[in-house]
């Protein structure tokens, strides 16, 4: 099967642990924004629900190293697809594709592929 793709524009934010009392502050507000962004530009790009493992791969772009850490950027699109259904729990995703992770170009963006995975009977225990 071929994967869905879509781009999320921009700076990518890094998801924020968040607790009662964080969870108003700029920065996770900041966090919470960019994942419905990703759940808007999953839905303007079609992307179907997925209902078992899925494959992801992701590229995000920056102007300069002013970036979070690679595990909350992905965490950060994981939460976004599960905000949106495309995948209904983040366990869905047991691999990350060739090519994940941070790069460096003028045009700030973040670049998904999402791929159903297929298991195997040694995968499956």
């Amino acid at each position: 099967m071929r994967p869905h793709k879509l781009t999320i524009p921009g700076h990518a934010v890094p998801a924020q642990r968040m607790t009662r009392k964080s969870k108003w502050s700029k920065r996770a507000r900041k966090s919470l924004d960019y994942q419905e962004q990703v759940a808007q530009e999953a839905m303007v790009a079609g992307i179907p629900k997925f209902r078992g493992p899925v494959k992801l791969t992701m590229r995000f772009y920056f102007a300069n190293r002013i970036h979070g850490d690679l595990s909350n950027l992905v965490k950060a699109i994981e939460d976004g697809l599960q905000y949106r259904g495309v995948v209904e729990n983040d366990k869905q995703v047991l691999r990350y594709g060739e090519g994940t992770g941070i790069y460096y170009d003028a045009t700030e963006r973040a670049e998904v592929e999402i791929e159903e995975v297929e298991l195997d009977e040694q995968q499956t225990g």
